[in-house]
């Protein structure tokens, strides 16, 4: 068994450094093949980062679409106050990033290629300060993927290196959106759930989620749960030509906020009535229906019940420290060792029963005394909790390092504590068959090539 999993392991990389190669290949000849040594000279178009992009203006035959970023998103104010789809404004900032411009002019009128006044679509670009970038786009080129183009005060017409009017020449309604909340959950750190005088917030930081900035370890896999289902919901309907100062909105009887890389994306409920809420994204009005609003605003708080929230694949070390024993494993390319660097069999075990083991987090004992420790490896963060003195029902009082109140850790999980110190946690039996040899484990190795490459998790 341990030489097929060898094997597999080296399949594995080879398939691996093998796709990898084969992407590096593939950008590499993108690059060759956009940098085209016999083209013509060009220069790049403008020079921005679209994250300073605070307004995107397109005006064409069909009148003028305007669209602000507000609280970590894009809203369209013109020619309607509504959502927009921020995907399709972070594509059109994307392309033009890098866009090239021709410095050879083409002969023949404006008119010819879709620029003449009436024709042309203007594209403009604001930063906060006022910084602008403006180009006339015209129509896409019959071959070569370019698009024809004149920048303001030359009359002259020129390429672009890609096609973009079709990017640009979408209908208002091609760009609305309808995210209630714009968030993605795997860059989220903060949320926020406030109903009538109850709030609760649930932060991130290097280690987990946490409940408030005080507060014990929440239940990672119900936060998760909860930012994937919010961040696909969709507006029910748009209440257009109604403010949400004129819905009551102002003065919510609900807010939903969620922080993450781009922004803090703030949902504002009304109250509820037979079909739902009036809500607010932002300054648009829009309608929220019931079930939505049953998942957005849970009636219980999310505290852990275990005593490391973390997933498996990316343990890479594991102690355990009580009355004078100690059991130190560490885990390298797959494999696990004990402290003399000799192989432990029970590695995986272990692991999986420290972050199976409960804890009761509802009370609010004092931390007293020294008398042992657990502590999980994550790379170069660790989750590290102090065992102290036990209470008058035999558990024992302990505490995160890293924040939150003391709590208990059970009889019965103390139990498995010893049972790991006595070497009486042994390996599952693994079934024959399946990837790396059974169980659904991944082959030795890829999993920490994963973990070294920040993969998410592969289970």
């Amino acid at each position: 068994m341990d030489r097929l999993n060898r094997q597999i392991t080296i399949l594995s990389v080879a398939l691996l450094a093998i796709v990898g190669f084969l992407v590096l290949d593939w950008d590499r000849a993108e690059k060759s093949a956009s940098v085209d040594e016999e083209a013509p000279p060009s220069r790049l178009l403008f020079d921005f980062k679209p994250e300073a992009i605070t307004r995107v203006t397109i005006t064409g035959p069909d009148g003028k679409l305007q669209f602000d970023a507000a609280e970590g998103a894009w809203q369209m104010v013109s020619p309607v106050s509504t959502l927009a789809q921020t995907s399709s404004i972070t594509a059109i900032l994307d392309r033009f990033e890098d866009l090239r411009i021709g410095e050879t002019a083409l002969r023949g009128s404006p008119a010819d290629y879709g620029l003449g006044e009436d024709q042309r679509l203007e594209l403009r670009l604001e930063e906060l300060d006022g910084t602008a970038f403006t180009v006339y786009v015209g129509q896409d080129t019959p071959v070569g993927y370019k698009t024809y183009a004149q920048v303001p005060g030359d009359s002259a017409v020129y390429t672009l290196s890609s096609q973009v009017h079709e990017l640009l020449g979408k209908k208002a309604d091609e760009f609305r959106g309808r995210e209630l909340i714009a968030a993605q959950p795997g860059t989220a750190e903060r949320v926020r759930i406030v109903q009538g005088d109850k709030e609760v917030v649930y932060r991130h930081d290097e280690t987990g989620w946490w409940v408030g900035d005080t507060g014990p370890r929440a239940n990672e896999k119900e936060i998760a749960d909860y930012l994937g289902i919010i961040s696909e919901m969709k507006v029910e309907s748009f209440l257009d030509g109604k403010t949400p100062g004129e819905l009551g909105l102002d003065n919510p009887a609900a807010t939903v906020s969620v922080k993450d890389a781009s922004g803090t994306h703030t949902l504002r409920i009304g109250a509820r009535d037979a079909g739902g809420a009036n809500a607010a994204v932002g300054d648009i009005a829009v309608r929220v229906n019931a079930d939505d609003l049953t998942v957005l605003l849970p009636p219980e708080t999310w505290t852990s019940t275990l005593l490391a929230e973390a997933k498996s694949w990316k343990v890479d070390a594991v102690t355990v420290e009580l009355g004078g024993k100690k059991l130190a494993l560490t885990r390298k390319a797959g494999s696990w060792k004990d402290a003399e660097g000799k192989d432990a069999e029970a590695g995986s075990a272990v692991m999986d029963a420290l972050l199976a083991l409960e804890v009761d987090r509802s009370g609010t004992p004092v931390m007293a005394g020294d008398a042992g420790r657990v502590v999980i490896g994550l790379g170069e963060n660790r989750i590290t909790v102090k065992i102290g003195d036990p209470d008058k029902s035999g558990a024992r009082v302990a505490r995160d390092e890293a924040g939150g109140p003391a709590f208990l850790i059970p009889s019965a999980s103390l139990a498995t504590l010893e049972d790991a110190l006595a070497g009486r946690i042994v390996p599952a039996e693994k079934p024959a068959g399946g990837l790396g040899g059974g169980g659904g484990e991944m082959p030795d190795g890829l999993e920490e090539m994963l973990r070294g490459m920040g993969a998410q998790d592969p289970h």
